[in-house]
């Protein structure tokens, strides 16, 4: 008995999330609510890795929300994971001018954002 509940710990402990890989990034910040709201409104999430000394998510918020693209309470920040990821309404910006934007606004900080998944309606894109 105490074998099996052995082998079954360890069985156990190699599914647990990596952290690196890009499916555990985007479950970090993966929010269903916000995901079903946007797509409902025929918006876009996107989810983004951080590449940079990331000290405060909040930074990392504030300089989203400044694009007026970007959904209000949508964005979420795994600094552990160096991740982000947000609603927007691609009628009003691209994914591409979204990121400039917060980037420029990061500059100081010396932050870049490098996109991993985007999903539009029932489509997903990885670039």
């Amino acid at each position: 008995m105490r074998a099996a509940i052995a082998a079954l710990v360890l069985v156990s402990g190699q599914s647990l999330a990596c952290g690196y890989c890009v499916e555990d990034k985007i479950a970090a910040t993966y929010d269903h609510a916000v995901v079903t709201h946007a797509l409902a409104r025929k918006h876009h999430v996107a989810f983004f890795h951080v590449d940079g000394a990331v000290k405060s998510p909040r930074a990392l918020e504030q300089a989203a929300y400044s694009v007026p693209a970007v959904d209000r309470r949508t964005v979420r920040v795994s600094a552990d994971l160096l991740t982000v990821s947000f609603a927007f309404d691609s009628s009003r910006a691209t994914l591409g001018a979204i990121r400039s934007r917060i980037e420029k606004r990061l500059a100081a900080k010396h932050v870049s954002l490098m996109p991993f998944e985007v999903m539009e309606g029932q489509e997903i894109w990885k670039p």
